[in-house]
């Protein structure tokens, strides 16, 4: 009986690939994100068709990694394969995607596994000084094709099959080839949620949303079997795969106007209009958190029991790659969190800023108050930009300047009792239920923020 080996991929972008540059159009940057998210599951799947092999062997795969088990003696037929999809990778995004795998025994218990394919992986990531290291680096390098994103985001709409060729298995289209995939949720197919045309969506009220689960990584690396490993990641990308499509068929309000741009083990990322994405991001948050009690309850540690998000208004290959970098300063401040505007909220606090919008809103509609006034309230929160991820906010020394603020800025000729009631629960919002504390809480700033894209809107 032959030894087995496993095989595993890890593709990663790095330096400017997914960021919205100069020359780059929203197709282009729609290309990038859907190549991200099909890579690595085109790869193995055409490595076992090249190899010849049963489908059976791949135990997990999603857009940025994957894990197969082969017979010992296709070892090297797999690490030229694999040779040639990183250069053709390369040369696809210039140099800005990473593609680095690792091979080991499939001999001893999966911790020792596990330990040798990490090792084995660290060690590619490394630098490899060759001797062309040393020769001068050629001023004029092609840049990434973009045409071929182009191409990717402009057929993703009706795409039902991805196909891809052996003799460059790094290029793969939408459509028929050398080996074809169905795209869609059962068991032969590629995890595939439909993107939808938002051309009619106002783009002031439009905003991407990023969400992932924490400290993922470590979660996979606790698996003590590779049967507990394949589960976890299997979980975890058919909950994303399967909620994220269901959500957006249930949710009222929210058909049409979500574009899904990327979606995996990890999380997702979703752009469209910014009411539908806090529904989406509270409902998927509720369900995840459900998920982890019944599915998780039994390993110990919070590692990969919670998701974070963020939430950034933009044009959309902007606000992506915003929401994108918020994400990662979100986790290291906070977990189980979402990142809106500047701030980091416990997700329990989204329905108090959606609170304070209404009843911002209701000063405006219902008793003429000047929209003016969430600007002058907005000057009470003197941080902006990413600032509170660092530090906590200050204490607020002088409450009583809010009050007298916001009622000179809410004064209108009929100041009924309703009237008092609501403004008093606006400046409870605020500063909270207990009249002693003395700091401006972060919910408020999201809801100004949130009132001031409905006024524009």
């Amino acid at each position: 009986m032959s030894i087995q080996i496993f095989v595993e991929g890890k593709i990663a972008p790095k330096g400017e690939f997914l960021r919205p540059l100069e020359g780059r159009n929203s197709a282009e940057l729609l290309g990038r994100h859907l190549y991200l998210s099909l890579v690595g599951e085109v790869i193995p799947r055409a490595l076992l068709d090249h190899l010849g092999l049963s489908k059976m062997l791949l135990g997990a795969s999603s857009g940025s990694s994957f894990l197969l088990l082969l017979p010992q003696e296709f070892q090297s037929q797999s690490e030229a394969f694999l040779r040639l999809t990183a250069a053709g990778i390369d040369q696809i995004a210039a140099g800005e995607l990473e593609f680095n795998w690792a091979i080991t025994e499939n001999l001893g218990d999966w911790s020792v596994v596990r330990k040798r394919l990490f090792e084995e992986m660290q060690r590619g990531m490394g630098t490899k000084a060759t001797q062309e290291s040393f020769l001068p680096i050629a001023t004029s390098q092609a840049g990434a094709d973009q045409s071929y994103f182009s191409a990717l985001a402009n057929a993703a709409p009706t795409a039902t099959t991805v196909g891809v060729d052996d003799a460059d298995p790094s290029r793969f289209e939408f459509g028929e080839s050398k080996y074809n995939y169905k795209l869609g949720y059962d068991m032969d197919s590629l995890p595939w949620t439909a993107h939808l045309d938002l051309s009619n969506l106002r783009r002031r009220k439009g905003a991407a949303m990023t969400v992932a689960v924490d400290a993922l990584e470590i979660r996979l690396r606790r698996a003590s079997s590779i049967e507990e490993h394949l589960g976890l990641s299997h979980l975890y990308k058919n909950f994303f795969a399967g909620e994220l499509q269901t959500l957006l068929l249930r949710l009222p309000d929210c058909t049409g106007k979500i574009a899904i741009i990327d979606s995996g083990i990890e999380g997702f990322t979703v752009y469209g209009d910014i009411d539908a994405l806090l529904k989406v991001s509270q409902e998927i948050q509720r369900l995840f958190q459900t998920m982890a009690e019944v599915s998780l309850n039994e390993t110990a540690g919070a590692e990969g029991k919670t998701i974070s998000a963020a939430l950034a208004a933009g044009e959309q290959a902007a606000a992506v790659a915003e929401a994108s970098a918020a994400l990662k300063l979100a986790q290291a401040s906070s977990r189980d969190s979402i990142f809106m505007f500047g701030r980091v909220l416990d997700w329990k606090q989204v329905p108090d800023a959606l609170d304070i919008r209404e009843l911002c809103l209701r000063m405006i509609r219902n008793y003429g108050a000047s929209p003016q006034f969430v600007s002058e309230l907005s000057a009470f929160f003197r941080e902006s930009g990413y600032q509170s991820l660092r530090r906590k906010t200050g204490r607020f020394e002088r409450p009583w300047r809010l009050y007298r603020r916001l009622s000179l800025a809410l004064e209108t000729e009929s100041e009924s009792r309703d009237f008092e009631r609501t403004r008093n629960r606006l400046l409870a919002e605020f500063i909270g239920k207990n009249a002693g504390q003395t700091r401006l809480r972060p919910s408020g700033r999201v809801g100004l923020e949130l009132t001031r894209i409905s006024i524009n809107a």
